[in-house]
């Protein structure tokens, strides 16, 4: 039952988190440069490393959908499960691993963002909730992928 309630906990953090993240009008600017593997693996709280974490999409139309796909390794020593993959309403998860992932093994995750539901170019963030718990905090680890886009004037 304890389980229950944590995950019900991290569902609705993570709801909360998506709407936060979809309401801000000023972010800080995106890194265009790819970080090192070595520095990346470093970074990563969970093993969890992305091919490239932030994804520019280009120019869209008004009205077009555009599916982007974030390939990661399990750098760490234990099998990672995702618990959660959050985003706001423009994005739609189309593909998660729900199994574990296994040390030195990949996996994807691909979105679809459907400009119809944006009405102003904002960089947007995909949280991916870790079954895993931070040890510092005893809550789940938390990852972020992201991208950008610009409307066709």
């Amino acid at each position: 039952m304890k389980y229950f309630h944590k995950m019900k906990f991290v569902f609705l953090l993570g709801i909360a988190v998506s709407f936060v993240a979809c309401a801000q009008k000023t972010v800080a600017p995106v890194v265009q440069e790819p970080i090192p593997a070595q520095i990346a693996m470093e970074k990563s709280k969970s093993g969890m490393t992305f091919d490239q974490p932030q994804i520019d999409i280009g120019t869209i139309k008004k009205g077009e959908t555009k599916e982007i796909e974030y390939t990661f390794t399990n750098t760490g020593t234990e099998d990672l499960e995702i618990a959660q993959v959050s985003t706001c309403d423009c994005t739609e998860v189309l593909k998660r691993p729900y199994l574990p992932v296994k040390p030195g093994a990949k996996g994807t995750i691909k979105v679809k963002f459907d400009s119809n539901k944006k009405d102003e170019e904002e960089p947007i963030e995909i949280q991916i909730w870790l079954t895993k718990e931070d040890p510092n905090t005893g809550m789940p680890v938390l990852e972020e992928v992201g991208y950008i886009f610009k409307f066709e004037s």
